[in-house]
């Protein structure tokens, strides 16, 4: 009998929140939510999506286990974690979630496990390093597009010196979905995209380990499925360096399908 052979894929961590289930036996019993988009995305890059709920922080060991992280959308952020008070605009917080992600975003700077942020997964990424948020982009910055009550194409005029531009080109008509985005970009990222109002649209390491985050959702876009081939490819690059190079330096990657590999 011949020998059966096969290929791991990359494995990626995508973060989810929790929500009380409305109906059935288990009505009132938080259940792990996320939706499928985010799972067929992944999986269309050539990788398995491994769904991880909030819980007590990850070892670094643990971490390094997965190829990379996404961190999905959902809720806003915690104004605790930025040091201010609550708004009526404000969904609920879940602190529980907030600690766990950036103790896991953290971990993976620190261990080069590449990163992907989407919406919320931006915002958790740009306070993490030390930034800042629009509580309300309606009161903060009016003249962005009002994307909060649904998905929403807007513009993201992207710099040509990133992977992003790599992967989409110099402007790209995107899904957004917010009512909060990134006020101050600090620490180890960079702006790569902006909406013409000014917002931030997208972030990337400017040396490291490889994040990339994007305040639209890319998972709702066919278009947008180079996003996901980066952080694929990302992976790829971190598997075949020598691991005591991975967290200090990266360097751009074109994979076959002509999209770019996160920094």
């Amino acid at each position: 009998m011949a020998q059966r052979t096969t290929t791991r894929r990359p494995l990626i961590g995508v973060t989810a929140g929790t929500r009380p289930m409305m109906s059935g036996a288990w009505a009132g019993h938080d259940a792990v939510v996320i939706t499928e988009h985010y799972v067929r995305a992944i999986r269309a890059a050539g990788a398995r999506a491994v769904v991880i709920a909030p819980q007590d922080e990850w070892t670094d060991e643990e971490v390094a286990e997965l190829d990379a992280i996404v961190l999905s959308g959902g809720t806003d952020l915690d104004p605790a974690l930025l040091g201010e008070t609550p708004l009526p605009t404000d969904m609920e917080a879940q602190p529980e979630r907030d600690a766990f992600e950036t103790a896991l975003y953290r971990t993976a700077r620190r261990t080069g496990v590449p990163v992907l942020g989407i919406c919320r997964g931006l915002q958790i990424a740009v306070v993490a390093e030390g930034g800042s948020l629009h509580r309300h982009l309606p009161h903060d910055l009016p003249q962005h597009p009002t994307t909060g009550e649904r998905p929403t194409a807007v513009t993201a005029r992207i710099g040509a010196d990133s992977d992003l531009a790599l992967a989409l080109g110099s402007s790209s008509e995107v899904t957004a979905y917010h009512h909060q985005g990134a006020r101050e970009v600090r620490g180890g990222l960079r702006v790569v995209a902006r909406h013409d109002s000014g917002l931030p649209l997208a972030v990337e390491a400017d040396g490291g380990s490889p994040v990339i985050a994007v305040q639209w959702h890319p998972e709702l876009d066919a278009s947008q499925a180079p996003v996901f081939d980066a952080l694929v490819a990302a992976t790829r690059q971190r598997r075949a360096e020598p691991q005591e190079a991975t967290a200090t330096a990266h360097r751009p990657v074109v994979p076959a399908t002509g999209s770019a590999g996160l920094r």
